[in-house]
């Protein structure tokens, strides 16, 4: 655990092994699968989101804390967290193809228009994408993206002051045997303004959401 938030990046990425047991483990160990069999054996503050699918959860002390998708090669992943008029963050995650971004921001619009009553507009929401990125003569960018101005154009309708963006670019070649391509958002069900984002590669950011 990092403070109360379970810490689920590994330190070194593990090379494919001749021992088949080893790999069984070493698959077991990402990000993804730690989180997935953790909702197998009945934890119910964990949320997953599949592709092309957006899902919104309250964040609560005794309740969902973690909410994720996986299997990012490609696709956009876009994240949003704004806050309750109770004070509880609200999480939106979405996972799209990157020739559906209509379908995207449909589906984030859906969400933020059913919780709309309930949403603290007077703060700023954070923005977090983990988009597909390429290597610009030595420089990792992301690939360019309609998505990112595209949300945060939905955001404008429902939050006059905009939104704090965070664009993280991931690669999409020359991934390791097991290279975790989850997008992962950890609450401290302690301190619920504590946020650890995971992203493609177990890229870690920590993230005081009172800032």
């Amino acid at each position: 655990m990092v403070g109360n938030i379970r810490n689920l990046t590994r330190t070194v990425v593990p090379k494919i092994s001749t021992n088949a047991k080893e790999n069984i483990t070493n698959i077991n160990s990402m990000p993804e699968m730690v989180l997935h069999n953790l909702m197998t054996n009945g934890d119910k503050s964990i949320v997953h989101v599949d592709m092309n699918d957006c899902a919104a959860v309250k964040i609560t002390p005794d309740g969902v804390n973690t909410i994720y998708t996986d299997a990012l090669n490609g696709c956009n992943s876009v994240g949003i967290i704004a806050k309750l008029k109770s004070g509880n963050p609200l999480a939106i995650l979405s996972h799209f193809v990157p020739t559906d971004t209509k379908g995207q921001v449909k589906a984030i619009e859906k969400q933020l228009d059913s919780y709309e009553s309930h949403i603290d507009k007077r703060y700023k929401p954070k923005l977090f994408f983990n988009i597909r990125g390429f290597n610009d003569y030595g420089k990792f960018e992301a690939v360019p993206n309609e998505i990112v101005d595209n949300i945060k154009s939905l955001i404008s309708k429902f939050f006059p002051q905009g939104g704090d963006t965070c664009v993280t670019p991931y690669p999409t070649k020359g991934r390791g045997a097991f290279f975790s391509s989850a997008n992962i958002f950890q609450f401290d069900p302690q301190n619920l303004t504590q946020l650890k984002v995971t992203n493609v590669g177990e890229e870690e950011k920590f993230i005081d959401l009172c800032v």
